[in-house]
């Protein structure tokens, strides 16, 4: 019982050393966030509200406020030339029929900002002598909150972090099965290739070498994953992010949840390429055989669209039973707040005693396969291993 603990050891030791490892792990991450949140948060931080000062032109001679007033549009550009203001705006004649105004700024319109206080401007002096409550009713006329209602009519709330942690849980997943898991296919084929396999199945058998190499392999899939919602939630956390995400908050639950699916979705691949590297003669026939099992683990991220608005439909429901496709769709379903606890469970159940039958039959393709070389076997031989 302990060598396969060995084994495992093993794997887990020289898999997170590995540069592939060390790359996706931490540097896919942090590339990503280096291409896409850092150009938003200084888009967001570029300007900040102490940076805005506005000016106008009021051409009605209607229009007074805390911005300052300019007689003139030149004498407006030579202000926001020398810095002195960054923005003015200018009233025409015929504004209140035709609402139209210009803006001027030294700056591309990257600030969202500066027309919501224009807005706030105008609308404070159309609606002069009103009611100070209409006028801000009349600023936000809308605080929506949207609900969905199950078939039961019970309603839930949605939830954007419950999408942001499908979506990072569905891209997240299918690279670690890119990755990690590929680690056990290509370590199973070179061993075979470099004859090192005969040498370790003279001292273990070949189910403890099976299962050291998935649980060692699972424990890298453990590990990489937590290190991403570490630094996912150092990340969020951080001032500027933080300040962008206000108002969404992090499900818990549907964290565990993704955190269970990924650790039993990553078993039943690192069993299914533990079996393609027993049958595979060289590295790339590997790979071109687990590509077929990768492309279906991936479909419920093409068919995302129709899960997340229609978590009842048939095929999601099909989906979420299927032990390939079931960790991403089951999490998408979850987001959305209209599956049923018995639905979870279930779906769980499945996926477990898939991970189960997998290994056995891995383990029997494992021992008929593993010493044979230069020749793949064919279906009806793999049938028969199996029975």
């Amino acid at each position: 019982m302990t060598k396969w603990i060995t084994i495992a050891k093993h794997e887990f030791a020289y898999n997170v050393r590995r540069k592939e490892f060390l790359f996706v792990t931490f540097g896919l991450p942090l590339l990503m966030f280096a291409l896409i949140g850092i150009p938003v948060l200084l888009g967001a931080s570029s300007i900040t509200p102490e940076d805005i000062t506005i000016g106008y032109v009021d051409k009605t001679g209607t229009f007074e406020g805390n911005f300052i007033s300019y007689a003139g549009e030149e004498l407006a550009k030579n202000d926001l030339l020398e810095g002195k203001i960054t923005h003015f705006f200018v009233i025409p004649e015929d504004y209140k029929t035709t609402g139209s105004i210009e803006i001027f700024s030294t700056k591309s319109r990257t600030q969202g900002s500066i027309e919501g206080e224009i807005k706030g401007f105008l609308l404070d002096n159309l609606l002069k002598g009103d009611n100070k409550e209409l006028v801000e009713r009349v600023k936000n006329p809308i605080k929506s909150e949207y609900f969905t209602l199950n078939e039961k009519g019970e309603s839930g709330k949605d939830d954007l972090s419950g999408l942001l942690i499908s979506i990072a849980f569905a891209f997240f997943f299918m690279l670690s099965i890119f990755t990690s898991s590929n680690f056990l296919l290509q370590g199973v084929v070179e061993e075979k290739e470099n004859r090192v396999m005969e040498i370790l199945l003279s001292s273990v058998s070949h189910r403890d070498l099976l299962t050291g190499k998935i649980f060692g392999l699972g424990a890298v899939g453990l590990a990489q994953v937590f290190i991403w919602q570490v630094m996912g939630i150092a990340i969020l956390s951080s001032g500027p992010v933080a300040l962008l995400l206000k108002g969404i908050s992090i499900s818990i639950p549907l964290l565990i949840f993704a955190s269970g699916y990924f650790i039993l979705g990553y078993l039943v691949f690192a069993c299914i390429m533990a079996g393609v590297g027993a049958i595979a003669t060289t590295s790339r026939e590997g790979q071109q055989i687990a590509g077929i099992f990768t492309m279906i683990g991936a479909m419920p991220l093409i068919i995302s669209q129709l899960i997340l608005s229609k978590p009842d439909s048939i095929i999601s429901m099909m989906f979420s039973y299927f032990p390939l496709t079931s960790p991403i769709t089951m999490i998408m379903r979850i987001s959305t707040g209209n599956v049923q606890y018995y639905e979870v469970v279930l779906s769980l159940i499945i996926l477990t005693v898939s991970i189960l039958v997998i290994i056995e039959m891995s383990v029997k393709i494992f021992r008929a396969s593993l010493l044979m070389y230069g020749k793949k076997p064919t279906i009806s031989e793999l049938i028969k291993y199996v029975r």
